[in-house]
């Protein structure tokens, strides 16, 4: 039975991995840079999404921090956005695969990105 259980948990994340990794092979719907850390940026994004009916999952990784968009808890990623140090500044690049429009998320990307300030030295 525990191999059951564990064949569908190893199932269930590999199809999240490949829902991600499709918006990944898709062009960004928006790309923006700012002066803000990574880990800030994240949060400000993941506050705001986090007012919407939708599962949010987040994903930190020694590359920055990915933030899926998913509309059920165990649907497939409908959006994300990978954020990433590069350099002196923080990109924030936005997918989709959203069924309706989704202006409202990638605007929430934006304004976090422009509102989020540069570390103290």
């Amino acid at each position: 039975m525990k191999r059951y259980v564990v064949l569908a948990m190893t199932v269930t994340l590999l199809a999240g991995c490949a829902s991600a990794g499709s918006l990944r092979n898709s062009k960004p719907t928006a790309s923006y840079a700012g002066p803000g850390s990574a880990a800030d940026i994240a949060s400000c994004i993941s506050g705001a999404w986090g007012s919407k009916p939708v599962h949010l999952e987040s994903y930190v990784l020694y590359t920055g921090t990915t933030i899926e968009i998913h509309q059920t808890e165990n649907g497939p990623a409908v959006a994300l956005v990978d954020i990433k140090p590069v350099s002196d500044h923080t990109v924030a690049t936005y997918y989709s695969n959203f069924d309706e429009d989704d202006t409202w998320y990638f605007q929430q990307v934006q304004e976090c990105v422009d509102k989020t300030p540069a570390p103290a030295p």
